[in-house]
């Protein structure tokens, strides 16, 4: 685990001005553990969760509709997406029929991106009317999705989880995610509290969803929170092979890039305290990898071009609420931009607010060897980018340069391109 502590590198902290224009998406009616499950399809982002007061599960579809799945049901839990290669979206949660017939983690099925759903269809026998916490796809298009609780993190694999398999037995694994990579590798990361095995763990699954080996404890040498406060411990994989798993610190958020399911570097972005809710998102293009976390009063993100090899991230913020309390968080990356949505308080009990924040710029200017300012995303020259202030404009060419020549010294001068959060500097 030496090994591992040492390839821990601090990340340069670069603030920026925040994103605006978050929405209410519910009513006051959620509690304040309900978890959202977002999915990104054509057009959008759908949206699902449970309203434990009225028995309900809905989903808001990509026009901002809400439509009710089951209401008035005894028992309703946390829900999770997924969607097969034919388009057809399956709902999973746990739950009871209201004549008690049918329990468990049930399964409903759209074919019309969320508009109307069949079911339900109980899964495995063994299942649960807990929440269902985490969901993913093997490249066949077979779904697995999970439950946990005491001595069990079970994952199930198959349209109604026909295959079981506890990938956890200890004293207690909790808050977890699943993704598959490119090749097809299916992982689970969790958090634990057993006495045996306490920390931030990560765990390949084989091709049954069985657990290949001991999980690892990816956490060891960094700040890690004792006791998170994330709903969950977030886990994703990108285009390019990489898979990426992440926890809280007390005064960061920490990374790990692994790949072919072992770890090959860990990172970390300074946080302005200890984050209490954290999320990771991919863009569809499969290479920028978003890192969202809430701390204080704000929601807070970064995007990475590369960070399976180096990044130097720009971070953007935007208020949350005001006084609101935040509590889960989830994230999708779309073309661009990352859309988060987080359980906030309310009155007479919680909601969805929904926030999208766009990339930051960076700006380095410089006296030496002819006044020029280089402007970048992450670790990428940005290009087009206008320079203005002082009654003066300039552009960056291709390598993300633009001359200051003629611009006065010490001026403030702002830095802006479509798409991205604009910054400043003073002329050198």
């Amino acid at each position: 685990m030496r090994l591992l502590a040492l390839l821990l590198a601090a990340v340069a902290f670069v603030p920026a001005a925040g994103a605006g224009g978050g929405a209410f998406l519910t009513p006051n009616q959620l509690s304040n553990h309900a978890d959202p499950s977002l999915l990104r399809v054509s057009g959008g982002v759908l949206v699902a969760y449970d309203i434990e007061s009225t028995g309900s599960v809905d989903v808001l579809d990509t026009g901002g509709t809400t439509h009710t799945v089951v209401t008035g049901w005894p028992a309703v839990s946390d829900p999770q997406l997924v969607r097969k290669p034919d388009g057809t979206i399956f709902l999973y949660f746990g739950g009871s029929t209201p004549d008690l017939k049918t329990q468990g983690a049930l399964r409903f099925a759209s074919i019309d991106g969320g508009v109307s759903w069949s079911g339900p269809v109980k899964t495995n026998k063994a299942s649960t009317i807990g929440d269902v916490q985490a969901s993913g796809v093997r490249r066949d298009g077979t779904p697995i999705f999970s439950q946990d609780g005491t001595g069990f993190l079970n994952v199930y694999q198959g349209d109604n989880g026909a295959t079981l398999h506890n990938a956890f037995s200890p004293c207690c694994g909790y808050d977890e995610s699943l993704a598959v990579d490119t090749s097809g590798l299916a992982q689970v990361a969790f958090w634990s509290n057993a006495t045996s095995k306490p920390g931030y763990l990560y765990e390949i699954l084989d091709d049954s969803g069985a657990p290949l080996g001991a999980p690892v404890v990816l956490s060891a040498g960094t700040d890690a929170q004792a006791l998170p406060g994330t709903n969950r411990l977030p886990l994703v994989a990108d285009g390019g092979g990489n898979t990426f798993m992440a926890w809280p610190g007390t005064k960061h958020v920490t990374i790990a890039a692994l790949g072919a399911g072992k770890l090959r570097r860990k990172f970390a972005i300074a946080t302005a305290g200890a984050p209490n809710q954290i999320a990771l998102a991919v863009e569809p293009d499969g290479a920028k990898l978003w890192v969202v976390w809430i701390q204080g009063k704000y929601l807070w993100a970064t995007r990475f071009r590369d960070a399976a090899h180096g990044a130097a991230p720009i971070v953007v913020r935007t208020p949350l609420p005001a006084d609101r309390t935040a509590y889960a968080l989830e994230a999708v990356g779309l073309a661009g931009q990352v859309q988060a949505v987080v359980n906030v308080s309310g009155t007479p009990a919680n909601t969805l607010w929904r926030q999208q924040l766009i990339p930051g710029l960076a700006a380095h200017a410089a006296r030496k060897p002819k006044p020029s300012v280089k402007v970048r995303d992450d670790t990428a020259p940005v290009k087009g980018a206008t320079i203005r202030g002082a009654g003066k404009v300039a552009h960056t060419n291709a390598k993300g340069v633009a001359s200051l020549k003629g611009f006065r010294r010490h001026a403030r001068v702002k830095v802006t391109k479509a798409g991205y959060v604009a910054t400043s500097f003073r002329v050198p």
